[in-house]
């Protein structure tokens, strides 16, 4: 398996950045295909929805669709024999002791996949952990309570609308429905690394593209945001009933949890996109927004060449290859950068950087980034024409001449 490979999670991630980015700007027609499918889901066209959730199954380890199976196997069975079943094979045990003991917390290693039991959280992995029937029926939304509620009433009436239970029983049968929910979740959560692993091999060694539209699409493209509008264009097509309205509200609440962790939007990025919603979606997203906490610190970004060029793209790349047989040293990276925006073949935003990962990507080595780094921060606002001296200056100015005429020329 490729995520074997590469055991440093930041490594993996920055080079599955890398390369979504790079295979977007060789596939734009087929990017444009997905995004016009997610448009279509406003429409009530769900087939993309189905090819997600159809490669996300072929992602999931068996073991974690064993709990389905042990569940059905609770009618005329023997129940001896259900308990000693590990209906969520290794995990089993841990899921137990969490669901028997509600002080302990299951902590999941998302970077790693591995699952330990914990008696408190800790921040850097992924905690769940059980409540009692009553606990988690009492932390459910008041909307939601009523919904089941209302659902699960009618099955519990008699031909003549009388109740065939107690109302202390029907309680217990409330309670005892998300409890099992709450099961379910558990079942589930311990395997998020797992799939998180197997997904990303499906996208580095099948090279899915479907994979990679959902990638760049919600890290990129600001997926998550445009999900939520997709949400609100359902929920003014007038055709959404009390259960729909729960599972939008849901829905709407993990899209921005979500991409205010992943750092993919942040709190001003929601309010704008809100800003023009249904009242539901803005009051949802803001009460969201107030219990989320946001991101500080500058976001790695992670471009290709193709992404920061400006013109023609090939005959650019051809030459910063010969740029980099000529020149070998780490330092000579901020002589091209120089180069390539004195040409105006880079857009001039570009940081050091970005710069710096997308040539270690095109050109498949790694160079030092400490010194060329600091040498651009000399020379990007020097003309290089003033009277000083000193072969490292000479240097310096011969190779940005040369370069920054070669481009000007060939981009």
């Amino acid at each position: 398996m490729f995520i074997e490979r590469i055991k440093d999670y930041f490594t993996r991630k920055d080079c599955a950045d890398m390369a979504i980015r790079t295979w977007k700007s060789a596939n734009e027609e087929l990017y444009a295909d997905f995004c016009k499918r997610m448009d279509a889901v406003g429409k009530g066209n769900l087939s993309v929805l189905m090819d997600m959730c159809q490669m996300m199954q072929e992602c999931t380890p068996p073991e974690a669709l064993m709990l389905y199976n042990w569940l059905s196997d609770f009618s005329g069975k023997n129940v001896q024999h259900i308990a000693n079943q590990q209906w969520a094979g290794k995990y089993t045990d841990i899921i137990a002791h969490c669901i028997t003991n509600k002080r302990l917390w299951i902590g999941v290693n998302v970077k790693t996949g591995t699952v330990e039991l914990l008696t408190s959280p800790k921040s850097e992995l992924l905690m769940v952990h059980s409540e009692t029937p009553i606990e988690i029926w009492n932390r459910l939304p008041q909307g939601t309570k009523s919904y089941l509620i209302g659902q699960l009433d009618i099955l519990m009436r008699n031909s003549k609308g009388c109740y065939l239970l107690s109302k202390l029983e029907r309680n217990m049968v409330y309670q005892s429905l998300v409890y099992v929910f709450r099961i379910i979740f558990l079942s589930h959560a311990v395997f998020v690394g797992e799939i998180m692993a197997n997904l990303y091999d499906y996208m580095m060694e099948k090279k899915e593209a479907l994979a990679y539209c959902m990638y760049y699409f919600v890290v990129f493209d600001h997926g998550l945001s445009r999900m939520a509008k997709l949400l609100d264009r359902m929920l003014n097509s007038g055709e959404v009933d009390n259960g729909d309205m729960i599972l939008i509200k849901s829905c709407v609440t993990i899209l921005v949890n979500g991409s205010i962790e992943m750092g993919t939007e942040t709190k001003a990025d929601w309010e704008d996109t809100v800003e023009a919603c249904n009242p539901e979606i803005w009051k949802e997203v803001m009460f969201a927004l107030r219990k989320v906490k946001g991101r500080r610190g500058n976001k790695k970004v992670m471009q290709s060449l193709d992404d920061i060029l400006v013109g023609n793209k090939e005959r650019i790349k051809q030459g910063i290859h010969s740029f980099l047989e000529e020149n070998t040293e780490d330092i000579s990276l901020a002589y091209l950068l120089k180069s390539l925006v004195n040409a105006g073949r880079i857009k001039a935003s570009t940081r050091y950087m970005t710069f710096h990962r997308a040539i270690e990507q095109f050109s498949k080595r790694h160079y030092g980034h400490d010194i060329p780094q600091k040498r651009y921060g000399e020379i990007k606002d020097m003309t290089l024409d003033s009277p000083q001296k000193g072969s490292s200056y000479a240097k310096a100015k011969r190779t940005i001449d040369r370069w920054t005429n070669y481009f000007a020329k060939n981009g």
